[in-house]
């Protein structure tokens, strides 16, 4: 078994970058969202939004045109992008990538559902973004459209971020209920699929089949609808900002967890995934590293 490590302060240290009073919002990196749908219009604003909080310079959400109303309304800090028709399909891998060039990550997946004419073009929208060479984070039910179809991923490094249920359907492996018996079914899936996996849970398990953490920030508190969504945003602007996939991930899941830790104690076990991003700037502070004026 690869060396093992509960993730710690340090692995934020590692990723968070300078401040220089003479950068500009490019220097911070630009976060590219694809996902939405009728029924889960909140999920890529919840996830630009983290994004934002967590230091990315520009958020790009690229979603159905019948819900980019909805998702503009949340904060006139997104920008936000109309693809095509009302669910995303293989027809706008062409704008997805025209948006891609202008960004440095991207992240999909957040609410984009279950549609099959989604689901199918999910696929070649990998592809393509591969084609590319930026670093994707794959979230939520984009996850269950690489069913059988994991050997995309190889050599890529992409991360995916499943629960156990998205885990099951895109491995079809029923994960253990413990972190110490699940570390071995993570790091062979992610050896095999050459990715790195963040595998959601009470004890959040992130491997590249080569290092492993298992963040124990966090609490049931954050058990909510979008924790998910945050979790992918923060996670998005670390790789925006070129932090190793790996370290992004492990990052991104020990400040999600602190965020709920600090929300809990002002909220108890009544938390909103919008507590996760309030919370942001409290625990990021901290980390901030600015350089003097010259």
């Amino acid at each position: 078994m690869p060396h093992q490590l509960f993730s710690r302060p340090s692995d934020v240290k590692r990723v968070v970058k300078f401040r220089d009073p003479y950068s500009n919002k490019r220097d911070f990196g630009c976060l590219l969202i694809v996902g939405g749908s009728d029924v889960y219009s909140g999920a890529p604003a919840l996830g630009g939004m983290a994004a934002l909080r967590t230091g990315a310079g520009m958020v790009f959400i690229a979603a159905p045109k019948w819900v980019t109303g909805a998702i503009r309304s949340y904060s006139p800090n997104l920008i936000v992008h109309s693809l095509s028709d009302n669910v995303i399909t293989v027809d706008d891998a062409p704008k997805i990538l025209e948006l891609l060039s202008r960004a440095d990550a991207i992240v999909l997946g957040p609410g984009i559902g279950l549609n099959s004419k989604t689901q199918a073009a999910i696929f070649e929208i990998v592809k393509a973004v591969i084609g590319t060479n930026k670093t994707m984070l794959i979230d939520a039910d984009a996850i269950r459209a690489l069913h059988g179809r994991m050997e995309v991923l190889s050599k890529t490094k992409t991360v995916i971020t499943p629960h156990a249920g998205e885990f099951e359907a895109v491995s079809g492996i029923k994960m253990p209920h413990h972190w110490q018996k699940r570390v071995p079914v993570c790091v062979e899936f992610a050896k095999k699929n050459s990715c790195v996996l963040l595998m959601k849970g009470h004890d959040t398990v992130i491997t590249d089949g080569d290092c492993v953490r298992v963040n124990n920030t966090g609490n049931a508190g954050i058990a909510t609808a979008g924790a998910g969504d945050v979790l992918s945003g923060i996670i998005g602007t670390f790789l925006a900002q070129g932090a190793n996939p790996f370290f992004a991930a492990v990052a991104g899941a020990y400040v999600h967890g602190l965020a709920g830790d600090h929300a809990i104690k002002e909220k108890g076990c009544h938390l909103v995934a919008s507590d996760l991003i309030e919370m942001l700037p409290t625990v990021l502070r901290k980390y901030d590293k600015k350089k003097r004026q010259r």
